[in-house]
């Protein structure tokens, strides 16, 4: 397990914890009173980080919020098992997402669907956090520790309980995945998170709601952080806009998923000359497809003059 201090009094825990789903689970500890644990990941990378922090002098006992941006497997999957160890702790939730935490018989139906019926095989199984353990989070609501502040700002379209937390002391946005995927063969260029269901209009608007609040850096939950925050934020709108363009026009067409794959993948070796996009992005390519199919719609996506600086026209309203 590696530690790494990566800004003031923020520590990057990289468990070691390898997937076959390529799927890298980074946890963040701020160093504060009292101190914090951002992205506990899924419960095998959970039990990883507990046994071997303790090995390590870092005190997880300690800790008195636990936040998952959001509860999917590979993010707050370990949060039921962390919270069950450390029975002072508090799991910071979305609304939609607290209720699935404290009776997970929903979530762990739609983690089967996504990585199959073995899925307890990698990621260890996902357990209830106790319902006094839960603390469930509004828009906008600021938990004050000693050294900074964590704005808490809802992040819908990745998925509907994705938070992201801003942080006062580095300026830095523990974005989960609502600024998206930085895959190892594409350094810098992040690309949608679409995993089903995706709602692409209010991922568009929870990306222009981000940089409202001029980063200067981003904690990615799969990557690590990064400091270009401006430019990766306006380079995931853009790629989050031309992806839809290119999917728009394939249905429109009447073309198969494995056309459109070939359009994303011809768009991509455009840019980085024969890279190609990660097998695991094909889910992604059904979140936008089912998008489109859902609303029975087409013309969703801003077509604006300035696509190629990245602006797609929408403004942000504040999610409710």
């Amino acid at each position: 397990m590696q530690i790494t201090e990566v800004a003031q009094d923020t520590y990057l825990i990289d468990p070691a914890s390898d997937s076959e789903f390529s799927l890298g689970e980074i946890a963040y500890l701020l160093a504060d009173n009292p101190p914090v644990l951002i992205e506990p990941g899924s419960t095998t990378t959970a039990s990883r980080l507990l046994s071997r922090s303790r090995e390590l002098s870092i005190n997880l006992d300690k800790v008195e919020y636990i936040i998952p941006t959001h509860i999917h497997v590979d993010h707050g999957g370990g949060s039921g098992f962390l919270a069950q160890k450390l029975p002072h702790t508090k799991v910071v939730l979305h609304p939609q997402g607290a209720k699935h935490m404290a009776e997970p018989a929903k979530l762990i139906h739609n983690t089967r669907l996504v990585f199959g019926e073995d899925f307890e095989a990698t990621f260890g199984p996902i357990l209830p956090v106790p319902s006094d353990q839960i603390h469930v989070v509004h828009d906008s609501e600021v938990i004050h520790l000693e050294k900074r502040q964590l704005k808490v700002v809802f992040s819908p379209g990745h998925a509907s309980h994705h938070i992201a937390i801003f942080d006062s002391l580095t300026r830095g946005i523990f974005c989960g995945e609502a600024l998206g995927i930085i895959p190892d063969n594409l350094p810098d260029f992040p690309l949608p998170a679409a995993v089903p269901p995706f709602e692409l209009q209010l991922y568009l608007e929870t990306i222009d709601r981000l940089a409202h609040l001029h980063p200067s850096l981003l904690f990615y939950s799969h990557c690590g952080p990064r400091s270009n925050a401006q430019k990766l934020i306006q380079q995931v709108k853009e790629n989050t806009v031309v992806f839809g363009h290119i999917v728009q026009k394939a249905l429109e067409a009447g073309e198969s998923d494995q056309k459109i794959w070939e359009h994303l993948t011809d768009h991509i070796k455009e840019r980085f000359p024969g890279a190609e996009l990660p097998a695991q992005y094909q889910l992604a390519l059904s979140g936008y497809t089912s998008y489109f199919l859902k609303k029975q719609i087409y013309h969703s996506i801003p077509k604006d003059e300035k696509l190629d600086d990245g602006v797609s026209g929408t403004n942000a309203p504040e999610p409710n």
